[in-house]
């Protein structure tokens, strides 16, 4: 398993051995009566990739408490964010006609639309029956609530679908919902199941909201800088789709005459024009800084948790995405 840790430490053994559980969870309870099913279910491990919700899941989970044997219920928890998480990768690849996903080919250029949102809607249903499975109310409601919020995301993304002039409260929002809430929830469900009070279980939120928004802004800034071999998927996307991103909307509120140029590049899908126009205005650098302060934020939400290995591991984790891509 590529896991987010250094191998060689006795957190990331521990972590990629609990990530190999967790993946054979998922395996298992998608399997199917129907080799249909399983057959295009096997295609879905090219969209595995280090497995950030369920890391976050197992480490949470393990920096609130001492012991080191992990209970049902948080295989099953971290099985059910994996879930939800690849069904949204399977729908996002329709949404953005992309073929390409982690370097291999998607669901939707190997089975067509119609086998990539079904594949979708199995998967979600497959996770919330995992879900039932879980012994706690309240998380069976907070994992439906994070999905209708996902949903929600992704449907007012598509709202302001080449809206110029998105706000950066707007912006801030929609990442918010498809991305940042359910990493956020991934880090509550840990320190739920691990017994945590409600102040740590709120910073613990707080973590993975702000290391969720940085990611989504990284993931930004690989759309428009990173060569497609690097990134694992085809870039430029974002503009081909008309969405707006940070560095775009920090450029025009600093600079509100670029707007027209601005306009014509997106319209005209012109990312060298668009990377220059970001660079010149020095509109990635100011991008990169708010990714370094959710990242500031993040490290000082848990520095409670920073006395034990896994609580440093979340740190580790999130300063990672501080990085220069």
């Amino acid at each position: 398993m590529n896991t987010l840790l250094n191998m060689t430490t006795d957190v990331g053994l521990w972590l990629s051995r609990e990530l190999d559980s967790v993946g054979s969870l998922v395996e298992t309870h998608l399997k199917s009566k129907h080799d249909a099913v399983n057959d295009v279910c096997g295609y879905l491990s090219g969209y595995r990739g280090k497995m950030l919700r369920p890391s976050l899941v197992l480490l949470s989970w393990r920096s609130v408490q001492e012991s080191n044997v992990v209970t049902d219920d948080v295989y099953r928890a971290a099985g059910v964010v994996e879930l939800i998480h690849l069904a949204t990768l399977v729908h996002d690849d329709v949404l953005d006609e992309a073929d390409i996903r982690r370097g291999g080919q998607t669901i939707n250029s190997l089975w067509g639309n119609e086998g990539a949102v079904m594949l979708g809607d199995y998967l979600l249903s497959s996770a919330f029956h995992l879900c039932s499975t879980i012994r706690n109310p309240d998380l069976n409601l907070l994992l439906g609530d994070v999905t209708n919020t996902l949903c929600a995301g992704e449907l007012v993304q598509l709202y302001h679908r080449n809206d110029i002039n998105l706000s950066l409260e707007d912006y801030y929002q929609i990442i918010h919902d498809k991305t940042a809430s359910l990493i956020s929830a991934s880090c509550k469900i840990g320190g739920v199941l691990g017994g945590a009070n409600d102040e740590t279980i709120y910073d613990l939120g707080v973590f993975g909201n702000s290391i969720g928004t940085a990611f989504q802004i990284k993931d930004d800034l690989i759309d428009i800088l990173a060569d497609e071999l690097v990134a694992g998927k085809p870039t430029g996307k974002d503009v081909a789709k008309g969405k707006m991103t940070l560095p775009a909307i920090l450029m025009l509120e600093q600079n509100p005459n670029c707007l027209p140029e601005l306009r014509s590049a997106l319209e005209n899908d012109d990312l060298t024009r668009l990377k220059k126009m970001l660079i010149d205005t020095s509109s990635i650098g100011l991008a990169e800084g708010v990714i370094c302060e959710l990242v500031d934020r993040a490290v000082d939400s848990i520095g409670s948790l920073q006395n034990n290995s896994y609580g440093k591991q979340l740190v580790n984790l999130a300063k990672q995405l501080s990085e220069p891509i």
